[in-house]
C-alpha cells in the first residue's frame, strides 16, 4: 500500500531528528492529509530506517501536537477542530499582545528583523508563492513574540505555530486574500515603528479575530475536520 511517502530520502545516516524534520516538513505543507495514518514499519522500510527510529522520530511530532497517538491504533497526523483553534488563538492573544509592548525597548536590528519579514511576506505574496507566505507571516510573529527576551515562551510559540501551519495546509490557497494579508502586516510595522501601541493592539486584535474565524471556519467545513 502507497501512503505517500515513497519519495521521502533521508541524507547520510538517518536520525530520529532527521526523520521527523522530513515528516514535518511533508505534514505542514498539506503533502500528507490530517488524520492520515503514519504506519511505522511502512515508513521505516520506504526510507531505509530501522522501526525504533521511526518511533522515536514519530514521538517527536507527538509532543509538537502535529501527530496523535491512538490506543491500538497507532499514530495518525492531527486533526485540529474548532476548539483547538480556538485554544490556540486564547494563547497567541496573550503572547503576542504582551510583545507589543516588548517593542518600546526593542534595538534597531530586532524592527528591521520585522521588517524583513514584512518584505518576505511582499515579495512572496507578489509572486503567489503560498508556503513563502506562511513562511514570512509566522516569521514576522515569531520575531515579535522574541522581543519578549524569553527563550521558553518562544519554544512553547514554535509549538502552536506548528499547530497553525497544520491548519493553513488545508488553506484553498485560490480564495486567499493575500493582499489584504500584506497591508496587516504592513500597518501593523508601520504602528510599531512609529510607537502607536494603542491602535497597533487594535489592529492585532482585529488580525487575530479574522485568521480565528478563518481557521474555526475552515476546520469545520473541511472534510478532513472530523475526529475521529
Amino acid at each position: 500500500m502507497d501512503d505517500g511517502f515513497g519519495s521521502l530520502q533521508i541524507k547520510r545516516a538517518s536520525t530520529a531528528e532527521q526523520v521527523a524534520e522530513a515528516l514535518r516538513h511533508m505534514i505542514l505543507r498539506g503533502e500528507v492529509e490530517q488524520g492520515q495514518p503514519l504506519r511505522e514499519v511502512a515508513l521505516a522500510a520506504s526510507i531505509g530506517i530501522s522501526r525504533n527510529t521511526m518511533r522515536e522520530a514519530i514521538r517527536v511530532l507527538a509532543r509538537e501536537g502535529i501527530v496523535t497517538h491512538h490506543m491500538h491504533r497507532g499514530a495518525v497526523v492531527t486533526r485540529l477542530d474548532a476548539r483547538d483553534v480556538e485554544d490556540i488563538f486564547r494563547v497567541r492573544r496573550v503572547l503576542e499582545l504582551a510583545s507589543l509592548q516588548a517593542t518600546l525597548d526593542a534595538e534597531p536590528e530586532q524592527l528591521a528583523g520585522l521588517a524583513e519579514a514584512v518584505h518576505e511576506f511582499e515579495v512572496a505574496a507578489h509572486t503567489g508563492d503560498w508556503a513563502g507566505i506562511i513562511d514570512a507571516d509566522q516569521l514576522f510573529h515569531d520575531r515579535l513574540v522574541g522581543l519578549l527576551g524569553s527563550r521558553r515562551l518562544s519554544r512553547f510559540f514554535d509549538a502552536i505555530q506548528a499547530e497553525i501551519r497544520l491548519c493553513m495546509s488545508i488553506v484553498d490557497r485560490s480564495g486567499s486574500d493575500t493582499g489584504a494579508l500584506v497591508a496587516e502586516h504592513q500597518e501593523l510595522l508601520r504602528l510599531i515603528s512609529t510607537r502607536e501601541l494603542d491602535r497597533c493592539a487594535e489592529v492585532m486584535g482585529g488580525h487575530l479575530a479574522d485568521a480565528e474565524a478563518t481557521l474555526r471556519t475552515l476546520v469545520t467545513e473541511s472534510p478532513q475536520s472530523t475526529r475521529e
